[in-house]
């Protein structure tokens, strides 16, 4: 997508957003906790780290990566946010910074990434949506290497017409009826290795 129109976009959307922001900010202060906003490392393009911005929606607690093994930190009004999908909302000034774009690889922490092969992801910004994002809002779950080889397939394919189909294909996932996000941490063989390593990790 042309890096004007995605500025142009996401200007719009910042200040059609922004009331919609700025409560969804206060309530994660008022019932979550402080700061209202989460900031992580992810991997952004050329495998540069950048500072992730998300709407908090989770209590402080340990950390694993894997908002599967997590879940027992979501409140109820922090598991509305992300259903909705409001706490992605910060990272329309990721885009109007450049960190991101809207359609690309989904934005990961490097550990995530640890043993796949990433050169081809790294070539193009991470992506408020992409073929991933698409699979996983109509699965319910997403397989990790899955999620590797689609964010290939977008690398090889990507142009203006297909991002504008990637994009609708969110919108409409969003408003057809899906099913629940799958947040069992045994559902896969690659969410027991990550469980049975993160176990592993915590002291006794």
């Amino acid at each position: 997508m042309p890096r004007s129109v995605e500025v142009l976009a996401a200007l719009l959307l910042v200040v059609a957003t922004s009331p919609l922001l700025l409560a969804s900010i206060l309530i994660s202060a008022l019932f979550i906790g402080l700061p209202p906003f989460h900031i992580s490392k992810r991997v952004g393009r050329n495998g540069v780290e950048y500072n992730h911005w998300k709407i908090r929606t989770m209590k402080e607690g340990e950390e694993t990566g894997r908002v599967f093994f997590e879940t027992d930190r979501i409140p109820p009004c922090g598991a509305v946010l992300r259903r909705l999908h409001i706490d992605e909302l910060p990272e329309l000034v990721l885009i109007l910074l450049g960190k991101m774009s809207f359609v690309g690889p989904r934005p990961l922490p490097a550990r995530l990434l640890a043993g796949l092969e990433t050169a081809g992801r790294q070539k193009v910004r991470p992506g408020w949506t992409g073929p991933a994002q698409v699979v996983l809002l109509r699965k319910g779950k997403l397989n990790k290497r899955v999620q590797i080889r689609l964010d290939g397939v977008y690398v090889r394919r990507r142009s203006f017409g297909y991002d504008i189909r990637i994009v609708l294909a969110t919108v409409a996932e969003l408003f057809r009826r899906r099913r629940p996000l799958d947040l069992d941490p045994e559902a896969s063989p690659d969410r027991a290795r990550f469980a049975e390593r993160v176990r592993g990790e915590r002291p006794d």
